[in-house]
Parts: structure tokens; C-alpha cells; sequence
């Protein structure tokens, strides 16, 4: 199937960038079946910007293991079954096109296809790029994927058996209602295809998603994220809330002035009291106002009801208990 070819792509890739993962072994095994199963993927960069505005769409046609541009092949830009244009791809896969964004605000779903004339024998699947068109006081919800609405890192989604959150694609589409959901990932660009196919087939809002490049896994999840937020505020005023499991982000969020809320996983079957008394320093030198939360259900509470989930609560309950296990030696 084209799907799984695309995900052996991915996962072949990512498997180069895992050495850090406490998954990475999870992957290593398939690396070799991964080299006979490569095929040209299609990369499109999603955008949030003002109505009305002259924006650059990008895409590039990618292969192989590092993902090598391939040149001189025409993708299509499709918008509402209308070519908007076509455009031969350069020396490094990419093709850029200057396209005027509706006075209106709203979602455009562009579709990034190779003309059929230069379709392999196995078709290379369409692309969406989506261009969100939001005034600038339009409020942002910025959320992350992984260990956020996935219940996992990307490995599990490279092998294609992630998981949602509980509660979190319910949540995430009241949250929709309301404000723009904004995905903020620290996932590099070629996982982009993957990352949007899962959110669209388990039933997460539309919204950009923003990820990072290999150079970004280098430079931290904070401070990647700092960077895309600070891109972000010159446009937009109202960033209202940021939601994610890393400590690194927590901080950055609260340090912007967002609601931010810390999806804490705790292993409470732990025994060593040292854990948990690292994991309460870590909440501890967190910002005051950052919210730490456990579930889906607290954060529909503390968006929606206002309920407090003050980091102090949970930094005392992991004292309570590293000072049970001490004490029961």
C-alpha cells in the first residue's frame, strides 16, 4: 500500500535521529527492511497568516534514506479542484509559489500532487498544505504532539500503532470552537505527512502544524519552541494557552505569558525515592503560574472551568511519597 510505503519512509529517516530516544531500539530492527520499501514523498509547510496577505507556499519532492531532492518533476498546487499553478521542482526538490491568502478568515486546504506525467510506477501520495487565515487577535492554543494528544513518543507513530491521549481529540475540538488550535512540534519536517494523516484519521481539529527541521533537534525543544512563539507574536496578540509534557516548554510558555499547562507522566510504581525527588526539584524551579496536570479531563477543566492545578500540589505529593519510600526501608 502507498500509506505504508510512506510510513517505512519515515521510519527509515527517523530511525537516524532515535539515538537520543529511549525507544530507539524500537525502530533500529527495521532499518534494513526499510532500505528495499523507499519511495519520493511530497513535503508541504503549513502556515498561519493575516487575511488578505501575498504569502510563499512551499513544498519539495523528497527520497531515499536522506531524503534527497529530486529535480525537474512539476507538483501541482490544487485548491478546491482548481490548479492554483504548477511548478518544477529545483536543484533540491523545492518549489515555492506567491499566492494571495482570502480576505477572509478561514482554512485552505491545499493539495500538493506530482502531475501524473511524472508519477513513478508507485504513485507518490498527495501532500495538504494548510493556510490558516487568522486575524491578529485571533486566539492561538498551541499544543505538541508527542506524550500530549499522542500517548507516546514518535516512535510508536513511526511503527504506525500510536495511540490518542484519552479524552484529548474531545477536548481538543471544543477548544476549537473557541480559538485556533495551533500544533507545535518539535518533530522535524519530514514527519510532517505522517503527523497530519494521524491527527485528521483520529479526529483532532484542523490547525497548522508547525514543526521543526533536524537542525531544531540540535538546538532543544525549548528553545525551538521559543523561537516559533516569538515568530508568533509578531503577528498575533492573543496566544492564550500552551499545552505540553516537557518541562522546557512549560517554561517557555509561562514565561510568554500563556496559560501553560504541564502534562505530567508520573511512573508511580517507581520505587527509588531519588526519582521522585528530582522529578519535584524539576516542578519546583518551573514558574509559579505553571499548571501541572495528569489527564485531558483537568485540562478541559482549567481551560473551561478555570480549575487551578497549581504545580505545588503535585511537587508535594512526590516529596509525600519519596519520603514514604525512605521511610519504609
Amino acid at each position: 500500500m502507498i500509506r505504508e510505503r510512506r510510513l517505512w519512509i519515515a521510519a527509515a529517516v527517523g530511525v537516524l535521529l532515535l539515538a537520543t530516544d529511549a525507544r530507539a531500539g524500537i525502530v533500529t530492527d527495521i532499518i534494513d527492511q526499510a532500505r528495499g520499501r523507499l519511495g519520493p514523498v511530497i513535503l508541504a509547510t503549513d502556515m498561519i497568516v493575516e487575511p488578505g496577505q501575498e504569502v510563499t507556499l512551499s513544498a519539495s519532492l523528497r527520497s531515499g534514506l536522506k531524503l534527497d531532492g529530486i529535480e525537474g518533476k512539476r507538483l501541482q498546487f490544487v485548491l478546491d479542484d482548481k490548479t492554483l499553478a504548477e511548478v518544477r521542482t529545483n536543484s533540491r526538490g523545492d518549489v515555492i509559489l506567491k499566492w494571495k491568502v482570502p480576505d477572509k478568515a478561514g482554512n485552505s486546504a491545499i493539495t500538493v500532487r506530482l502531475n501524473p506525467a511524472d508519477q513513478p510506477s508507485r504513485p507518490v501520495d498527495d501532500a495538504t498544505l494548510l493556510v490558516a487565515a487568522r486575524p491578529k487577535d485571533a486566539p492561538l492554543v498551541i499544543v505538541d504532539l508527542d506524550k500530549t494528544v499522542v500517548a507516546s513518543g514518535f516512535a510508536r507513530v513511526l511503527l504506525g500503532d500510536a495511540k490518542p491521549m484519552d479524552g484529548s481529540a474531545v477536548v481538543m475540538q471544543r477548544i476549537a470552537k473557541t480559538s485556533t488550535v495551533v500544533y507545535l512540534t518539535y518533530r522535524p519536517d519530514f514527519l510532517g505527512p505522517m503527523s497530519k494523516r494521524w491527527l485528521a484519521d483520529n479526529g483532532f481539529p484542523a490547525g497548522p502544524v508547525l514543526t521543526g527541521t533536524v537542525g531544531s533537534l540540535v538546538a532543544g525543544s525549548g528553545t525551538y519552541k521559543n523561537t516559533r512563539l516569538a515568530e508568533l507574536r509578531k503577528t498575533y496578540t492573543n496566544l492564550v494557552a500552551g499545552v505540553g509534557d516537557k518541562l522546557s516548554d512549560a517554561k517557555v510558555y509561562a514565561e510568554s505569558g500563556l496559560v501553560s499547562l504541564l502534562l505530567l507522566q508520573v511512573d508511580w510504581t517507581e520505587t527509588d525515592a531519588k526519582y521522585y525527588d528530582r522529578l519535584a526539584d524539576d516542578l519546583a524551579a518551573l514558574p509559579e503560574k505553571v499548571q501541572v496536570v495528569t489527564n485531558w479531563s483537568q485540562i478541559s477543566a482549567c481551560l473551561f472551568e478555570k480549575t487551578a492545578f497549581p504545580k505545588t500540589a503535585v511537587e508535594k505529593r512526590l516529596r509525600d511519597v519519596a519520603k514514604e519510600l525512605r521511610d519504609h526501608r
